[in-house]
């Protein structure tokens, strides 16, 4: 529109919007009045007044230097004689027309079809910008006692005060309060215009601005004072809203949503509001427009005008046009529920209410009969399968609005218009509301009813899985269908949390167990249910969500519904035995721990159960558990308890269950590079923390473990046991002698058997054994040989690191105790070094193909050279150099393998040499 048009806009047109909004304020004023009881009416009438005023009898009083005042204010009669019920004979002193308050302004469901008895009352109160800090503070209290009054009148009150250049600037408050934060502006202001009630003060100046001139409103407002048209004094500038940006888009999703946790049918609507002034991109109407182009051209009717109606109608005629109808349900039921208003339960006053009037005729255009009515109206009494249903189909609809303004912000918006910490904290709840993963308890609630709480709840054991099932069913006699089975899991636990966690589980509330003969007892479910509602969840508030999700709190409960001797148990039988270790029990080394449910609660308000069964769960249980140890130095381990209440042996099984977390968890925090070893049953298991996490290795058999145990290492390794680990067994006494930086063996005489240990100087044992050919007890022929070879590539190895000392080497002996499985040890002279050499060097090269060349004295024997005669040619010459010409067994003086300074590999590979020279020599005889 060029300057000629605008300026020849008629004074009589202005003065006429200026009527037509008045009016349309005016009727939305009294739309609220309408709705509210009469100590409400008062609150809504005084509000100005109490604000205009400092006065000792009115409520807010601090002192007479509080900040007051209302420009442009006259109270209304109405507005007067509700402050003379309040406080008789209080009055307005003359000449109070100016003052520190510019406008007062309510916004939101106010004077719509969506403002119900409990709806509350948002003001803005814009201030004079010049106030200093002192004076903002005090009347932000006066503000704060105004709130608190209200609430004692039966209604919620929140204000706020609004500096208007700063909030034209987009800088209005965090994410935290009612006023939507960074989050978003224009889509704010787009609400306020279409929404807004004005109360006293100033009016916005937007009312006179035609939508054509949005993009001049500067301009065009200018040359309206020019033509003195209007008082700017009269006025206030919002702002205008030419277009939204569309980096508001994700800030304001994400916001919806995270409303929605609370109230979610009012924030599906806005969100779907969102979506579609996005998909409009780049030519937007904002809804606002639509308002004031109605009131322009003469429409003042509350209903066409209505703020909520407004959003519906043009969200709805998208939806429509997309061909989703379900979606358009949905929206429509959302407007529905936000009315609070059940039309087929109308009390006498509410069936003369102009929203019934309004709710009814909209009911019928969308077809909508008395059973779909009633059935919306008994939402307090739906089962908790109906609402899981709801929650579903909202959480769909509003997770596809979140990712669809997603998608659309990373394409038209890389810089988005949301502080980093709104981002992070928002986004964090939604995750911890919204996520769902296997274990995870999902609240089902999400605000669709009151209270899920049941009188009565069946719980069926069916094929190994547990079912919930709200109200009493017989699921023998009974017809059971899916559709009655609210959740089901092989964790009982799962389902008492989440239970617990929905509000279904009550102090009254009965339970009935199925199958009657079950393992779990009566007694047991009593005692886990006091565990799971004895649980103190954490209320997590802003600052939690601005920190990763960490754990705080774990449970865990052993054997639910599990007896570990149910063989002995239905016999009426419990075994008894002194052996009382429940990883262990009785000389059957029985494993007691069977299932462990663990349950999670972290400072996100999560609940999460991980289920651990099998003879190892005890083990996998502690690995998810260690996985929280790099963060155990900042913030410690979480609270842990251990719960246990099976059949049998419960009070035990409890009890070592908390003995292996103390000290399994005490140990990485002290030893964070010393593996953990436990024994379970027959087998062994090894906790190790490595880069990539805490590790668990498994041994079924003690060779499987002493395999593990060899394995090469780059720093020394000292290995901690299980108070209960290796009882009866050598490895105890020689873990406890390793010692960094020596050669130790170790040597046990059983039954004509020589059982060989070797610990290196990194911690790693060797363990070989072989027929004890000696009749003397001190007579150890293997020992010589052995040492010289330990003295041969230990003073290569010296030479080659340019180490100063040769190696320490020690000698132990074990034994058992007399008249028990317990071990001794002794420590053994090793022989004088001149007994050490030997007059034959029988030295082995193996290369990179692992080939063998021996060296006899300097003479070679090779392969190539010797073939399948290789190993009998060495045995002949060897046999020929002993001066006693004797035929006892050939051993190794020395071995060189590439690039390989690992004593543990060179001991396996001479005694496989060796062996293959007891072998030839054996078939030469």
């Amino acid at each position: 529109m060029t300057t000629a048009s605008r300026t020849s806009i008629a004074p009589q047109q202005v003065i006429q919007w200026h009527s037509n909004f008045l009016q349309l304020n005016q009727a939305r004023l009294d739309a609220a009045r309408s709705l509210l009881l009469p100590r409400q009416q008062l609150v809504l009438d005084v509000l100005p007044l109490l604000l205009h005023l400092n006065h000792p009898r009115l409520p807010g009083f601090i002192d007479f230097r509080t900040a007051a005042g209302i420009r442009n204010y006259s109270p209304t009669q109405q507005q007067l004689q509700s402050l003379q019920a309040l406080a008789r004979g209080v009055q307005i002193p003359r000449g109070s027309g100016g003052g520190d308050i510019l406008g007062l302004y309510l916004m939101g469901s106010i004077g719509s079809l969506a403002q119900a008895r409990s709806s509350d009352l948002d003001m803005w109160l814009c201030h004079d910008e010049t106030l200093p800090p002192q004076a903002l503070a005090g009347l932000q209290q006066k503000c704060q006692l105004l709130e608190r009054w209200a609430a004692e009148q039966g209604i919620e009150l929140h204000i706020f005060l609004m500096n208007l250049t700063e909030f034209r600037q987009g800088q209005n408050r965090s994410a935290e309060g009612e006023d939507c934060g960074t989050t978003q502006h224009l889509l704010l202001l787009d609400e306020f215009y279409r929404s807004a009630v004005w109360l006293a003060g100033c009016m916005p100046r937007w009312w006179l601005i035609p939508n054509q001139e949005e993009r001049n409103a500067d301009r065009f407002w200018q040359q309206l004072a020019d033509q003195h048209r209007v008082n700017p004094v009269q006025w206030l500038d919002f702002g205008a809203i030419p277009a939204i940006p569309p980096a508001e888009f994700i800030g304001a999703g994400l916001w919806q949503l995270n409303k929605g946790l609370s109230d979610p049918y009012k924030s599906l609507l806005k969100l779907l509001l969102t979506r579609h002034y996005a998909s409009q991109y780049p030519v937007i109407r904002p809804l606002c427009w639509d308002l004031k182009e109605q009131v322009h051209n003469g429409n003042i009717e509350l209903q066409p005008n209505d703020a909520y109606l407004l959003l519906l109608r043009r969200i709805t005629q998208q939806l429509e046009q997309e061909g989703n109808l379900e979606r358009v349900q949905l929206a429509r039921r959302a407007l529905y529920f936000k009315a609070q208003l059940p039309l087929s339960q109308l009390g006498p006053s509410q069936r003369s209410s102009w929203r019934t009037a309004v709710l009814q005729a909209l009911c019928h255009d969308w077809g909508w009969q008395d059973a779909q009515l009633a059935e919306l109206d008994a939402r307090p009494h739906w089962s908790p399968q109906r609402i899981a249903s709801e929650r579903n189909s909202l959480i769909s609809e509003m997770l596809s609005s979140y990712r669809f303004l997603s998608a659309f912000s990373q394409k038209y918006a890389p810089r988005l218009h949301i502080s980093k910490q709104d981002m992070q904290s928002l986004g964090n709840q939604l995750y911890a509301a919204f996520d769902n993963r296997p274990g995870k308890i999902v609240n089902i609630n999400p605000g669709i009813s009151p209270s899920l709480a049941q009188e009565k709840i069946t719980l069926n054991l069916q094929q190994d899985i547990w079912q919930l099932i709200p109200g009493l069913v017989n699921p023998v006699t009974d017809s059971l269908r899916p559709d009655h089975i609210l959740k089901q899991s092989p964790s009982l636990t799962e389902l008492l949390c989440f239970a617990r966690l929905n509000g279904l589980l009550q102090d009254h509330t009965r339970i009935a167990l199925y199958p009657q003969h079950n393992p779990l007892s009566a007694y047991e479910l009593k005692q886990i249910l006091q565990v799971v509602q004895g649980i103190q969840p954490p209320q997590p508030d802003h600052a939690d969500f601005l920190q990763p999700a960490q754990p705080l709190q774990w449970h865990l409960l052993v054997n639910v519904g599990v007896d570990p001797q149910h063989h002995l148990s239905r016999l009426g039988m419990q075994k008894i035995s002194n052996r009382d270790d429940a990883l262990g029990f009785s000389a059957a080394r029985e494993n007691l721990v069977l299932t462990i449910d663990l349950v999670t609660l972290n400072n996100w308000g999560e609940w999460q159960v991980e289920r651990f069964s099998g003879d190892a769960c005890l083990l996998h249980c502690l690995q998810h558990l260690l996985q929280h140890l790099p963060k155990v130095a900042e913030q410690g381990w979480p609270q842990w308890q251990v719960h246990c209440h099976c059949a049998s042996r419960a009070a035990a099984i409890r009890h070592r269950v908390e003995q292996v977390l103390q000290d399994v968890l005490g140990h990485f925090v002290e030893q964070p590079r010393s593996p953990y070893l436990l024994e379970v049953a027959e087998c062994y298991y090894l906790l190790e923390n490595t880069r990539r996490g805490v590790e668990l290795r498994i041994a079924d058999t003690p060779m499987k473990l002493l395999a593990l145990l060899q394995r090469p290492a780059r720093s020394f390794i000292q290995y901690t046991l299980d108070r209960s680990a290796l009882q009866n067994s050598p490895l105890q006494l020689i873990f406890s002698h390793s010692k960094a930086g020596l050669w130790q063996l170790f040597y046990w005489r059983k039954d004509g058997r020589l059982y060989f240990y070797f610990l290196d100087e990194k911690g790693v044992l060797l363990h070989q054994q072989w027929p004890d050919t000696s009749s003397d007890p001190h007579s150890l022929p293997w020992l010589l040989p052995l040492l010289r070879f330990l003295r041969q590539l230990d003073q290569r190895w010296q030479r080659l690191n340019g180490r100063s000392q040769e190696r320490k080497i020690m000698l132990w002996e074990l034994r058992r105790k007399a008249q028990s499985f317990d071990f001794e040890i002794a420590r053994r002279r090793l022989p004088e070094l001149a007994a050490q050499t030997t007059s034959i060097d029988l030295r082995a090269v193996l290369n990179s193909q692992q080939q063998a060349t021996l060296y006899c004295n300097g003479q070679e024997f090779n392969s190539w050279e010797y073939g399948s005669d290789l190993y009998p040619a060495v045995i002949r010459t060897v046999q020929a150099l002993r001066s006693s010409h004797g035929n006892y067994p050939l051993a190794l003086s020395d071995l060189e393998l590439p690039d390989n300074q690992n004593i543990i590999t060179h001991l396996q590979i001479r005694q496989r040499l060796e062996n293959r020279l007891a072998q030839a020599q054996q078939d030469a005889e």
